[in-house]
């Protein structure tokens, strides 16, 4: 009896010990498929050479309704400082599509070999299209398929149609050099000032870091968003959080990287300049040393006559016509930003040109007068 009752003792140790053993692997597994553990084979993405880099910076982003002609100055102010042919790939509804291939040839007809483009047709999941449709801006989410939807580009700079380049895009391009192995995507922060920054004080769900990202310009390796596994998180997340994610696309970019931290480069403040880095004082000290880079005119700030300094680079850029000496740009944001209403945004005009003057140096910039 004794005998029976130590062989049934050590059976249940032993089970208790596989049982034990497969606890611990199941939780290394899970977390390194959902916290931020994830490394790709071979640094999981060949960087092109200078020269195929060269050959074209590929800049993507997502319209509808009523922004196609902001989306053109995104084009236009791109092409202005560019030292690179640019390639665009432009995800758009059937009312647009027509408007881009029409004025896009036009450009190409002057600009030859520096301009080429795809466009591609809005295209959700057919399970909740609608509420993708719908999330945030109008067909805005639409960059979280994009990994899957364009499986023949290998790398992209993503930016909201509510951007100018100021610099050229090859620069940014760059920063994909600066990539690490577990690194996906590059964003600048929301903001470094909790008390400014809208996620910790307000967010209802996880977000990146201490602060959250922006993700108005976003580098996208999309090969390594493909291994790993980008488009399958997205779904579950918006019907999980779809009730607390005001910011729509944007939020479910932070809720996955707070997950996986490790697979973020984060960009300097100057890569995404916003109203919230000059409102109130100068808040991106990048950008007052070394130029904005990329104005981002979220929250309408192009428009909405409350940031002069903003709509004076805008209104230099509408008015440029393709083909035209690129200086006069230059010289446009010059007056505008001169006679603007005073704002603590216009106080920094220097780091608003600083980037300009220094890519049209070569071009025989006309001095001060």
């Amino acid at each position: 009896m004794k005998k029976k009752l130590v062989k049934l003792f050590l059976l249940l140790c032993l089970l208790s010990g596989c049982l034990f053993l497969y606890a611990i692997n199941k939780t290394k597994y899970d977390k390194r498929r959902f916290e931020d553990n994830v490394t790709f084979k071979n640094n999981g993405y060949t960087m092109p050479t200078t020269s195929q880099i060269k050959d074209r910076v590929i800049i993507s982003f997502v319209v509808c309704d009523s922004r196609f002609t902001e989306s053109l100055n995104v084009i236009k102010s791109s092409l202005i400082f560019t030292s690179t042919p640019l390639y665009f790939i432009i995800f758009t509804d059937d009312k647009l599509k027509s408007n881009f291939s029409l004025t896009l040839n036009e450009w190409k007809d002057v600009l030859g070999d520096k301009l080429d483009f795809e466009l591609h047709k809005i295209n959700f999941p057919e399970a909740h299209s609608e509420e993708w449709l719908n999330l945030f801006s109008k067909c805005a989410a639409q960059r979280l398929f994009i990994p899957k939807l364009i499986p023949h580009i290998d790398a992209m700079i993503y930016v909201d149609t509510d951007s100018l380049f100021l610099g050229p895009p090859q620069h940014l391009w760059d920063q994909f050099s600066r990539f690490n192995a577990t690194q996906i995507s590059a964003m600048s922060l929301e903001d470094d000032n909790p008390n400014v920054s809208w996620y910790p004080r307000f967010a209802k769900h996880p977000f990146y870091g201490k602060y959250g990202l922006n993700s108005g310009v976003m580098l996208m390796n999309l090969t390594r968003m493909r291994d790993f596994g980008w488009v399958d998180y997205v779904t579950p997340i918006m019907l999980k959080y779809k009730l607390y994610i005001p910011w729509g696309d944007q939020d479910i970019i932070n809720i996955i990287f707070h997950y996986h931290e490790k697979a973020v480069y984060v960009l300097s403040c100057r890569y995404n300049y916003r109203t919230d880095q000059c409102m109130y004082g100068d808040a991106c000290s990048d950008a007052t040393k070394d130029g904005i880079f990329i104005l981002h005119g979220s929250r309408r700030a192009f428009h909405n006559h409350k940031q002069p300094a903003f709509e004076a680079v805008y209104r230099a850029v509408e008015e440029y016509k393709i083909g035209s000496d690129p200086r006069i740009v230059l010289e446009k944001m010059k007056e505008y930003l001169e006679v603007a209403p005073e704002s603590n945004c216009g106080n920094l005009k220097d780091a608003f040109l600083k980037v300009p003057r220094h890519t049209l140096a070569g071009s025989n910039e006309k001095p001060d007068r």
